[in-house]
């Protein structure tokens, strides 16, 4: 099996384009964020279609994608946000299809029109630097934090007759994301708050604010509360923290590794993955295990 280093050459880098994998693990204690894919169940999807190693690193993409020109021939795949995708600026590219990529073909992500992160898997994964156990792409601990444009990344390139047989026909849910429930845990400071708080957020719906990014979700509705500062304590990707003027913030991939605001909730990591797809606007409600 003769394998190849080839390379994607972006002419356009999209607005936030990033190679990431199932994130960096056992370096709390130094500061270092997990990182990893904003979608884990996308990422999933797209490696094992490709049949790849289930962490293999895949591109993220977010807002205004890229476009990028491929050197050798590979696979790829795409899930995650439903998204306009060309190939060669002619040919549709659906959720979950694999394409069979040419030396100089062209792909365009275009308009996004529902999700928030798309994802591309491609044959063997990217070769990007790996850094404490993990390609994901972080500011100050990886060389790179997004693509620029005319910036080109690695992949291997091996003769069509050599790749595993997939799925060609595979078919992509992309409805998964659509549920507004968000399954939750109560977090460690949840029983300093009165019965009352508790019953609001229980039932009260949530609108994803403005601030959406990789370090965290910021809902808009506030919930008063006379809650005390902490000292600073362990958080993690699904962590809600409530501050003192009553704002809830969900930690994401790239949050910090603590915190001083109380940790009132933390998110099961399938109900994570649907709060990642969603956009500014979209409506959530909490469901809390063991609250009636």
């Amino acid at each position: 099996m003769i394998k190849v280093p080839a390379y994607i050459h972006f002419r356009k880098p999209g607005l936030i384009t990033t190679v990431q994998d199932l994130g960096r693990f056992g370096y709390a204690q130094f500061g270092v964020p997990y990182s990893g894919a904003m979608d884990r169940y996308s990422l999933a999807q797209v490696n094992f279609i490709l049949q790849n190693n289930k962490g293999a690193a895949v591109l993220e993409m977010s807002g205004v994608g890229p476009e990028m020109v491929f050197e050798m021939a590979t696979r790829i795949v795409f899930a995650g946000s439903d998204a306009d995708i060309l190939l060669n600026n002619k040919q549709y590219i659906k959720m979950g299809q694999v394409v069979e990529i040419q030396p100089d073909d062209t792909v365009s992500i275009l308009k996004f029109r529902k999700g928030q992160w798309l994802y591309m898997g491609i044959q063997g994964g990217f070769e990007s630097e790996e850094i404490a156990g993990s390609k994901s792409w972080y500011p100050m601990i990886t060389p790179r934090d997004r693509i620029q444009k005319n910036d080109s990344i690695c992949y291997l390139s091996e003769e069509g007759r050599f790749y595993p047989k997939v799925d060609l026909k595979a078919k992509v849910r992309s409805d998964w994301y659509r549920t507004s429930i968000i399954k939750a845990y109560p977090g460690p400071e949840w029983d300093l708050l009165p019965q009352l708080l508790k019953n609001r957020i229980s039932n009260k719906a949530f609108s994803i604010s403005d601030l959406v990014n990789r370090m965290a979700y910021q809902l808009k509705e506030e919930i008063s509360n006379d809650l005390p500062q902490i000292l600073t304590s362990p958080v993690y990707p699904g962590t809600v923290q409530m501050t003192p003027s009553g704002k809830l913030i969900i930690l994401m991939r790239d949050a910090q590794v603590t915190g001083g605001y109380p940790r009132i909730l933390q998110i099961d990591n399938i109900s994570l993955n649907v709060l990642a797809q969603k956009r500014s606007g979209d409506k959530i409600k909490f469901e809390i295990a063991g609250q009636l």
